[in-house]
């Protein structure tokens, strides 16, 4: 299932997301919210959904449509107010399911720009609501502070990167930008950066909940050939990112 956003008025309101979510018809045990690239293709939100399904997970998948529309990338990477209210959206739909199920695990995925929104609704929460955030080549700019969004993970975040991802995250968000407006390589390029061993203590503490994964030549066997669109594939996701959907599941990099 998908909730589309839109600018205008009649975008869905987190209240009506939440009672779809919840339907008798889906399942309830847990959620998987997924915001995809830019463009509005949702081409990694459809496979993962497929994914968890084939791999009996009881939880809802919900992806969140949070762009401009089909095809508009330019405006989906360079409205970082957009970007921040649609942020709100999915915090306040988090924190609306899990006073309706305290007890079932909420998981976030990003891919590339979707992961800006997924990390500034982490930021927005007021306590560790989520479980697991996985991030798939994000687009934000690796100098990013994820301090406080580590800090609203019970268990980790695990993002996935690659040195191959040159024409996405070297020369496009080089001419471009990144999600949060840097002219520079994206952190799905070269990771994030990490803090110094002397740096606040309270950074330091939250970055222990940051666990990054490098490409290898092995995930080729599963479709992910490094490039930008890897992480889309069906056996990646079913072998990489499906792990992670459970409590206290570490998957293997």
């Amino acid at each position: 299932m998908s909730w589309f956003h839109k600018r205008s008025a009649d975008r869905t309101s987190p209240t009506a997301a939440l009672a779809a979510i919840t339907d008798s018809g889906l399942p309830r045990d847990g959620l998987v919210l997924v915001a995809d690239g830019i463009g509005g293709f949702d081409v990694c939100g459809r496979a993962l959904s497929r994914r968890v399904k084939a791999a009996g997970l009881p939880y809802a998948t919900w992806i969140v449509r949070w762009g401009h529309g089909f095809g508009r990338w330019y405006s989906d990477l360079t409205d970082a107010d957009e970007c921040e209210a649609r942020a709100g959206d999915v915090a306040e739909t988090i924190r609306l399911y899990r006073a309706e199920r305290p007890d079932a695990p909420i998981f976030l995925v990003g891919k590339s720009g979707g992961c800006a929104v997924m990390v500034k609704a982490l930021e927005r929460l007021d306590a560790p609501e989520v479980e697991r955030a996985v991030l798939l080549a994000p687009a934000l700019s690796p100098g990013y502070d994820l301090t406080r969004a580590l800090g609203n993970v019970r268990s980790e975040v695990v993002v996935f990167w690659s040195p191959l991802d040159v024409f996405f995250l070297g020369l496009g968000t080089g001419v471009f930008g990144t999600s949060d407006r840097v002219r520079g390589r994206g952190a799905g390029l070269v990771g994030f950066r990490t803090p110094s061993p002397g740096d606040e203590p309270g950074r330091l503490a939250a970055y222990r909940k940051l666990r990054q994964v490098r490409w290898s030549p092995r995930m080729g066997s599963t479709g992910n050939l490094g490039g930008h669109l890897g992480s889309d594939s069906p056996r990646f996701l079913a072998r990489y990112v499906v792990p992670l959907l459970r409590v206290a599941t570490a998957a293997g990099g």
